[in-house]
């Protein structure tokens, strides 16, 4: 069983872990990642249930029309496949996850100044897509194992929440809080 944690296990948890990628640039963010790929290491599902739960706290933030971001038509689209490979996780919608992932973004949220709570909500959302077809396929993009890519969604919500004005102990308890239930 998952045990809760806080923001002081967090940061003990993330310090020696900090790294420029999906969120982890900090201890906190950093704990977040290892935090949940521990609580759902053991099962790719459950990972991929956690990751689309924690985008659902974040999901209504999301404009149609983002200036510089891709259109909420693609985080629809992206949170429609992965929920019917949620359901049936066959080889086709596998696929269908894979190919919808925009991999013609340069820029990334941890690659900007501005702290935005779009641009993060982006980063989940793509993310939990990475959850799904870890492991699958040599591109450029390689994604790492299932739960770590579900952990960088736990930092991406994480970041998205604190950066539109939730206080870092709200954002953290938000995005334990659904791996929590989702894992019990």
């Amino acid at each position: 069983m998952t045990e809760r944690s806080d923001l002081a296990n967090l940061r003990a948890l993330g310090a020696p872990r900090v790294h420029d990628w999906a969120g982890a640039a900090e201890p906190i963010g950093a704990g977040l990642v290892e935090w949940a790929r521990r609580a759902v290491g053991h099962d790719q599902a459950l990972a991929v249930r956690a990751s689309l739960e924690a985008c659902a706290l974040v999901l209504a933030g999301y404009p149609e029309a983002p200036a510089g971001l891709a259109p909420r038509a693609y985080i629809d689209h992206m949170i429609a496949v992965i929920r019917r490979w949620l359901e049936r996780p066959t080889r086709e919608h596998c696929e269908a996850v894979r190919s919808s992932l925009d991999v013609t973004r340069a820029r990334h949220a941890w690659q900007t100044d501005e702290d935005d709570p779009q641009f993060w909500i982006l980063e989940a959302v793509d993310h939990t897509c990475l959850t799904v077809w870890a492991g699958e396929r040599a591109s450029y993009i390689i994604p790492l194992d299932f739960a770590t890519s579900a952990g960088r969604v736990i930092a991406c919500v994480f970041h998205a929440m604190r950066s539109a004005g939730l206080g870092e102990q709200g954002a953290a308890g938000a995005v334990i809080d659904v791996v929590l239930r989702v894992t019990a």
